[in-house]
């Protein structure tokens, strides 16, 4: 049986999951620090795709962030 096919899909999966992930990391990151710039809850919801509850533990989480 020929699996090369399904490897190379399962493979392909494993890393657009990973892809995800890093991206999800990075919106959550850049919600966090757009919060602590005083940033208004609504509109860094309504971008990150973040509930305002999401945000707020998100915030109280992360530590400090720094600067590029």
């Amino acid at each position: 049986m020929e699996l090369v096919s399904l490897d190379l899909a399962a493979h392909r999966l494993r890393d657009a999951q990973e892809a995800l992930d890093a991206a999800r990391a990075d919106v959550e990151l850049e919600a966090v620090a757009a919060l602590r710039k005083g940033g208004a809850v609504d509109a860094i919801c309504q971008r990150s795709g973040l509930n305002p509850h999401d945000l707020v533990r998100l915030e109280k989480l992360t530590g400090p962030i720094p600067l590029n």
